[in-house]
């Protein structure tokens, strides 16, 4: 279970450190632009020697909410670059695995010209994979309303970082996805970095857990094996406590093919 994470948001992480080192959660560490815009250097080290001491690993998930790395708007992606190097300075500081990025396309949005969300996305993403790698992080770009991988795998591959990959968010795919998640699979599964683990009906994203909906992770935990990847990290966003110690009682037979 040593890459099994859990999202948290940082005003609770702050808040029940004690907790979360006692039971010895390794965090994802949500940031809004409030977040970041309140922090400071010296909280962050002081969270950064408290994990370090008890031997637990960091990933972060930044801030997404109006935001948009490949806007087409300059003035909406110089604010989405702007809240990017915030929390690159969270992350110089924390040294996480992974940082976690909406990638923000929309076929809808975007009148399904991939091509002019592409080239705006590559005037953002270079610089902050550059300062990924200068700490030995990954950028993982997240799915979530895009119904099939064609636009999250033009990206990465236009980027061609080890620095610069992708987070399937298994939740999300149950939306809104149009093609089954083997596909999905097939096409990014040597791209992934991280699977953000949550359940649901297909109806909302509910962020239920593990095995209360109806994705059926014994499909998604074999799919993943052939991969034999050992540094995926596998993230669980639980938005309740209870429904976070279910996913981890769950999920634990999964990772070790008991199910």
């Amino acid at each position: 279970m040593k890459n099994v994470h859990v999202h948290i948001p940082y005003p609770i992480l702050i808040e029940r450190l004690d907790d979360i080192v006692e039971a010895r959660l390794n965090p994802e560490i949500l940031f809004t632009g409030e977040c970041l815009d309140g922090i400071s250097p010296a909280g962050l080290r002081a969270v950064k020697r408290r994990l370090d001491e008890h031997g637990l690993a960091v990933t972060v998930h930044g801030p997404f909410m109006d935001l948009n790395p490949g806007a087409v708007d300059e003035r909406v992606r110089g604010v989405t670059v702007d809240r990017y190097v915030q929390l690159f300075h969270a992350a110089d500081i924390l040294m996480p695995r992974n940082v976690v990025l909406h990638h923000t396309y929309d076929r809808w949005r975007y009148d399904g010209n991939e091509e002019l969300w592409l080239g705006q996305s590559l005037k953002t993403w270079p610089q902050f994979v550059e300062r990924a790698r200068r700490i030995g992080a990954v950028i993982a770009v997240e799915n979530v309303f895009e119904g099939y991988p064609h636009p999250i795998k033009a990206l990465v591959e236009a980027i061609d970082s080890p620095h610069f990959k992708v987070c399937f968010d298994i939740g999300h795919w149950n939306v809104f996805s149009e093609i089954p998640m083997e596909e999905w699979l097939g096409e990014i599964g040597e791209h992934i970095a991280e699977f953000h683990i949550h359940d649901n009906t297909g109806e909302g994203d509910d962020h239920m857990a593990i095995g209360d909906g109806s994705i059926n992770f014994s499909d998604l935990f074999g799919a993943i094996s052939a991969y034999n990847k050992r540094d995926i990290v596998y993230t669980i966003e639980a938005h309740s406590e209870e429904v976070l110690w279910r996913s981890l009682r769950n999920l634990g037979p999964m990772l070790r093919g008991e199910c």
